[in-house]
């Protein structure tokens, strides 16, 4: 029962995680199709692209401390917790983690909007790309956090 619970829940975070690493594919044809386009994005005075351009980068850099800090936060287990509430606690840091590791992307792809530069875009969206590999849900992880084992539902 149990571990039908555990495999229901991490296939529906995988699915969320899944769609919301597609957004990056997005964010880049977004970008090359402006580029094709060949439209002139400079939205933004230049200051202040360099200026947005260091605080993005910064939070781009910070989001792993941030994914971290808030997974230590969600993922503490109690001694009342049952198995569903710790699935409960997977999901809800899964979710949040994987939204902070597109926060990077997106900042590049407003720096690009502003700035026309797709070089904005590319390095911030890398930097997505390594944080959804590093928090990824692992079916493996999940069921040892949970205590969820295939001999609680043969048994």
């Amino acid at each position: 029962m149990m571990q039908d619970k555990l495999d229901h829940t991490y296939r529906t975070n995988k699915i969320i995680s899944l769609a919301l690493a597609a957004s990056l594919l997005l964010y880049a044809i977004i970008v090359e199709i402006i580029k094709f386009q060949q439209l002139n994005l400079n939205l933004v005075a230049a200051p202040i692209v360099d200026k947005l351009r260091f605080v993005f980068v910064f939070f781009s850099f910070a989001a792993y401390f941030i994914i971290n800090f808030v997974r230590q936060r969600v993922l503490v287990k109690r001694d009342d917790d049952t198995q569903e509430r710790l699935l409960g606690k997977l999901s809800l840091a899964n979710i949040v983690s994987m939204a902070l590791a597109e926060l990077p992307a997106f900042f590049g792809l407003l720096l690009f909007l502003g700035s026309g530069n797709s070089r904005d875009f590319y390095p911030l969206a890398i930097i997505s790309l390594v944080l959804f590999y590093m928090f990824f849900p692992s079916h493996r992880a999940w069921a040892a956090w949970s205590g969820v084992t295939d001999q609680e539902t043969s048994g």
